[in-house]
């Protein structure tokens, strides 16, 4: 009992010494409050363009107080409560995650009735609407080929790792192959040609905003390739049944006959798109070497600079004639237009039932020139008989 009297005493003794510091001359309780007297708070300092923030001034003895808002639809107060809306998002350095929101400026300075000033400073982050916003690596392309989307959404994720584990994002595809994804940067296939719109919707979790856009016919998806002669000269033409005229080509006989009938756009095989050309040599009892020619003299193609060219094309034999051969022969050529020098031409003998690359090497003086084919049946075989199948002719510059 006496060690607790003790106790007691001393805790009593203590308190008085402390309250006795604390009131020494020139000094009072208003000095003692001055740590907490500055008292103003935001409901929040992370917001969405054209939301509002509200601000509190609970501070002790004020004389008077003025606020100021940097980027806030109202510059200055002096009101204890003021609410302020943010039209525009403050400025960003940077990109993409590695953008970062230097924020806009709110200060409180507070004079207190003995005349002394405090101030505060907030930093207020504003970050745009989500605004949809994306690219295709190819808006133009033939069916079957991956394409390439990116999400170029400004302020599209939120700030912080934590927060972003909530944002979402949602690209719709129409005709698409996947039809929907999730991926930030997804790869898709169309595989029937047409027009098709392209969605996105991202929710960006903090800050809270969602936006959507929709960009219809975005996609334009071809049955052929787009037409394009800068790389391979003869790009525009029929090179490979992908178009249905034959007026591209010319087709004639041993002695020059019309022999147009024996040739063909075909969907039985391809190398490339949806067709190839097919042409059917069938000269029964005919003495060997007699020819047949497939010339494209009617699309030429125009070399402006002299220099190596490679002429290619993907052939297809299908042996019709009975017997032991397999094999089938033709030569390929690019004569200048107006004449039938096939000085540069190239023999190939090879077996029939798969697919070929035929290719030369040709040195080509500026000029117009157009590609031609010719076959014929072997002294091995003079009965032979087949279709040539023709498809991705290429005429490029080394």
């Amino acid at each position: 009992m006496k060690k607790n009297i003790k106790t007691i005493a001393f805790i009593a003794v203590s308190v008085l010494l402390i309250s006795v510091s604390s009131c020494t001359e020139g000094s009072n309780l208003y000095d003692g409050l001055k740590d907490i007297s500055l008292k103003p708070t935001a409901n929040k300092l992370l917001i969405t363009e054209g939301e509002t923030i509200t601000y509190t001034d609970s501070s002790l003895t004020v004389k008077s107080r003025k606020w100021t808002f940097e980027g806030g639809n109202i510059t200055t107060s002096s009101d204890g409560v003021v609410t302020v809306t943010y039209p525009t998002a403050s400025p960003s350095t940077g990109t993409g995650l590695q953008a970062i929101n230097q924020g806009f400026s709110t200060t409180l300075q507070v004079t207190h009735d003995d005349n002394t000033t405090e101030s505060h400073l907030f930093k207020v982050k504003v970050f745009r609407k989500v605004v949809p916003d994306f690219v295709a690596s190819r808006t133009t392309e033939m069916f079957g080929n991956s394409i390439q989307f990116t999400d170029k959404t400004i302020d599209g994720q939120s700030s912080f790792d934590e927060a972003r584990k909530d944002d979402t994002i949602l690209w719709e595809f129409e005709g698409g192959t996947p039809a929907t994804s999730n991926e930030r940067n997804p790869k898709v296939i169309y595989n029937t040609p047409g027009k098709y719109a392209v969605k996105l919707t991202v929710k960006r979790s903090m800050p809270a905003s969602t936006g959507t856009t929709t960009r219809v016919n975005y996609m334009n998806i071809l049955a052929v390739p787009l037409c394009d002669e800068t790389v391979n000269l003869v790009g525009c033409g029929n090179i490979g049944g992908e178009i249905a005229g034959l007026g591209d080509w010319i087709a004639l006989g041993n002695a020059g006959e019309n022999k147009i009938a024996n040739l063909s756009v075909s969907t039985q095989r391809f190398t490339q798109g949806t067709g190839s050309l097919k042409y059917l040599y069938d000269e029964p009892g005919k003495p060997a070497f007699t020819n047949n020619i497939i010339k494209m003299e009617n699309h030429p193609f125009t070399v402006t600079t002299a220099g190596s060219y490679k002429l290619s094309m993907d052939t297809f034999g299908e042996i019709l004639s009975t017997g032991a051969n397999k094999d089938y022969v033709f030569e390929i050529s690019t004569p200048a237009v107006g004449t039938t020098n096939d000085a540069n031409k190239l023999f190939f003998r090879t077996t029939g039932g798969s697919w070929f690359k035929a290719s030369s090497t040709v040195t080509l003086a500026p000029g117009k020139y157009y590609i031609q084919i010719k076959m014929w049946n072997p002294g091995f075989d003079t009965n032979l008989k087949y279709n040539l199948f023709i498809d991705d002719i290429k005429v490029i510059k080394n």
